[in-house]
């Protein structure tokens, strides 16, 4: 399957594997391999809005399926050829928590072999009274810039952490109902001992680039100077 089980035992998983299904579990689930063992997608249709398919397991159990972005999405869709993606946002998650980065806990992961593809689903427990910041900022809000200089400082430290987020973008941060925000779909983030300036660079202007696209179409709103208060939160000067 692309990896091994030790590499996935010492973060607390379980793997389990029955013909064309693997099932990486946290022990806190026992009952869901009945479910996995299924091959109907987990979990029931939800509301809850993300970059990809969100689905529920009563009472407070998010599955997202992964897909494919970029030009060839509606080809690939949700084939891929290993699961190592997901194996790394696993790790990556572990370590993001283990520093204190707010990001939803993954419960498990099924994969269904599909021939010489895999299907991916990601089971992480829901945060409860909250909501990604595109949406909250769609309505007018008197602390905008402060929300801008959290999500500044938040990404300084993952980034102080090695982690470069190649889709960090508005909508892959998460508002509670505390005002704190988590961060959202690691499954393309990677792990440097140091991370390299240009790649800070990169990542600092897609998240700004997504702030702006939204902006510009009058989608969300925000407080003069916003882009100050952000760079103020990430330590720029």
């Amino acid at each position: 399957m692309g990896f091994k089980d030790s590499d996935l035992q010492f973060l607390g998983y379980t793997i389990r594997r029955e013909l064309n299904l693997t099932l990486i579990c946290k022990p806190a689930l026992p009952g869901l391999w009945d479910m996995a063992r299924s091959t109907s997608p987990l979990g029931k249709t939800s509301s809850l809005q993300g970059r990809s398919p969100i689905r529920i397991i009563e009472p407070d159990l998010v599955v997202r399926t992964l897909m494919h972005g970029g030009l060839f999405r509606h080809i690939t869709g949700k084939n891929f050829l290993s699961p190592a993606r997901t194996v790394r946002e696993l790790k990556v998650s572990a370590y993001l928590s283990l520093h204190g980065i707010p990001t939803p806990e993954i419960l498990a992961v099924r994969i269904l072999r599909k021939g010489v593809f895999s299907h991916i689903e990601v089971v992480s427990r829901l945060v409860p009274d909250s909501v990604d910041l595109l949406t909250w900022l769609e309505s007018p809000c008197t602390d905008s810039g402060e929300l801008m200089e959290k999500a500044g400082r938040i990404i300084r430290r993952i980034h102080d952490l090695g982690i470069y987020h190649a889709d960090l973008h508005i909508k892959n941060l998460l508002l509670d109902a505390g005002r704190d925000l988590w961060v959202l779909d690691l499954d393309k983030a990677y792990r440097f001992d140091s991370l390299p300036a240009f790649l800070k660079v990169i990542n600092l202007n897609r998240f700004l680039g997504s702030v702006k696209k939204w902006l510009k179409q009058s989608r969300i709103h925000l407080e003069n100077g916003w882009e100050d208060s952000f760079l103020k939160g990430y330590g720029a000067t």
